[in-house]
């Protein structure tokens, strides 16, 4: 027997305790500790806390450096994606100054080849080079007017001037006159009645655009590269000889097919780990990454952590002997109580946790208690006796939620308001009892009907209410009129023909708040009752569907 009355009377035949308690007389009394005393103990002999948040702020400050490199990635990206385009831009204004030249439209191919020579000098274009309709050249600035150029070998982009009219900025591609690694940029020349009779194009090499990353004011260490629309790196700051013309890594290409802009972390071509950010333009359909190596921050969150762990040997060696020992009752103690709280909070059933502290053994007492209330509290504050359905409190708080879901995510969402059509002749010529059951038999049906995911609640008398989740008007409606349909079949034991009347509010068609979904699916229902019961309306329209 315990010496103790109060456990004594705990650890009755009867009591809920009774197993635990049984164990604990099996086995002999525990020897139980002060929490507060083990506590004090751990805090004068462990340093582990301190050693941890020093760590945790090393780690912080990482983050938060990542976190600053990533975002000045992203806008020296968009930097040199600006400046990009505006010297392209530039470039396609001058282009199409020239492309408006007297000696094109009447045909005086040798003085235009002078006049585009000339404009050589003014632009930092490699060449330009005029193709006709049929793809071929018929003057490059690189050759004499007269020679005679390739008739194939331009990139295919470039038709695409002709097809539209717009400017075309190509991919990389083998000049055929050089035979060297080229971008064209084009637009359109137009003839005297309005046709399109040359594409008009400038050469542009990669060493340009070399050039113009290295213009930018990169960090140490840092790189840049520019891409065409195939995925081609056009341009580099780093190994530029070696790495144009080649392919980006996979994980930025995919990235680059997805979105315009955005970061990751990867490693570059030459192998490096880095953080990368990418800008794809909306004019010409290139992009600007950018990459900044990780070793420049975590190098010195390495140093960092070194300096923190020689110290925590240190200390360590001298408090663990003690640690250890006091760490073995309070961490299981804790433990118990961890996952009795976890429990607690999720729901779950729970039973008394095996301790070894007082302190912790009335905590334990406490949670299983608080589990057993909160339980029967939250189920009686949220559920309709009658028909366990949820209660208008459960209703509203679900739809607020629901409201704020798919207000953040472009969602939508219907709410059904219910009345039945002749209940209180059921109540008034055959009883309340057979009201209560009609009730009950209603309920099923309505959860029998709509989906798992939907929400039904008992609003009050013969009033329910049902949230749709993700309901668009044409979902709302086709559950509305199986409700309808499932709710006028018979009842047993219930003699006078009952009904239902549906009123419709979809959101955001008919209100942004609770107030007004609830407002208007409550006219929609009356609109529902004026014409004639046993259907549905749409608040809004008045259109409806009887049951068939």
């Amino acid at each position: 027997m315990s010496s103790n009355p109060a456990d004594a009377a705990q650890c009755g035949e009867n009591g809920p305790l009774a197993g635990a308690c049984g164990n604990a007389h099996a086995k002999g009394p525990e020897r139980h500790i002060s929490l507060r005393t083990s506590l004090i103990t751990l805090v004068l002999v462990c340093i582990l806390p301190g050693v941890a948040f020093s760590a945790y702020l090393v780690y912080a400050n990482y983050q938060l450096e990542k976190q600053k490199i990533t975002r000045e990635t992203e806008l020296l990206a968009g930097q040199i994606l600006v400046e990009l385009d505006r010297e392209l831009s530039a470039m396609e204004s001058g282009l199409r100054v020239l492309a408006t030249a007297d000696s094109l439209k009447s045909g005086d191919l040798q003085r235009f080849h002078q006049t585009a020579r000339a404009a050589l000098k003014s632009q930092m274009a490699y060449n330009y080079f005029l193709i006709d309709r049929e793809g071929r050249q018929v003057i490059n600035t690189l050759r004499p007017p007269w020679a005679a150029l390739p008739a194939t070998g331009n990139p295919p982009q470039l038709e695409e001037v002709f097809r539209s009219g717009k400017t075309v900025l190509t991919d990389l591609f083998d000049g055929p006159v050089t035979g060297k690694p080229t971008i064209a940029l084009g637009v359109p020349v137009y003839g005297k009645s309005g046709e399109i009779i040359y594409a008009l194009n400038v050469g542009l090499q990669p060493d340009y655009l070399t050039g113009l990353l290295k213009r930018q004011a990169l960090p140490k260490g840092w790189m840049a590269a520019i891409i065409d629309g195939a995925g081609t790196i056009v341009g580099r700051t780093r190994d530029a000889e070696r790495f144009v013309g080649q392919k980006v890594v996979p994980e930025l290409r995919e990235r680059l097919d997805n979105s315009r802009y955005g970061s990751l972390a990867v490693s570059s071509k030459e192998g490096i780990p880095v953080t990368t950010a990418y800008a794809r333009s909306a004019l010409w359909n290139w992009s600007v990454a950018t990459g900044a190596p990780k070793s420049l921050v975590e190098g010195e969150m390495f140093r960092l952590f070194a300096g923190i762990a020689l110290a925590a040997l240190i200390f360590i060696v001298i408090g663990t002997w003690l640690a250890v020992r006091i760490t073995r009752r309070v961490v299981s103690s804790v433990e118990y109580l961890n996952d009795a709280a976890l429990a607690l909070r999720e729901g779950k059933p729970l039973t008394l946790p095996k301790v070894q502290l007082y302190e912790a053994e009335a905590v334990g007492h406490a949670i299983v208690q608080a589990s057993h209330l909160m339980a029967k509290v939250h189920h009686r504050a949220y559920h309709d006796p009658l028909t366990e359905l949820g209660n208008r409190s459960l209703f509203y708080e679900l739809v607020q939620h629901q409201l704020a879901v798919v207000d953040r995510e472009s969602g939508s969402l219907a709410i059904l308001a219910i009345d039945l059509d002749n209940f209180k002749v059921v109540n008034d010529e055959e009883g309340h009892a057979a009201g209560d059951h009609l009730l009950e038999v209603v309920a099923r049906r309505i959860e029998g009907t709509i989906r798992a995911s939907d929400a039904a609640a008992r609003m009050g008398g013969d009033e329910f209410a049902i949230l749709l989740f993700d309901a668009d008007q044409c979902s709302a409606e086709e559950t509305a009129q199986r409700l309808v349909a499932r709710l006028s079949e018979p009842y047993d034991g219930v003699q006078c023909y009952v009904t239902a009347s549906i009123g419709i509010a979809v959101y955001p068609a008919a209100g942004n708040d609770l107030g007004e979904l609830l407002e208007n699916a409550d006219r929609a229902l009356y609109a529902a009752k004026r014409s004639g019961r046993n259907t549905f309306c749409l608040a809004g329209c008045r259109e409806q569907a009887k049951a068939s």
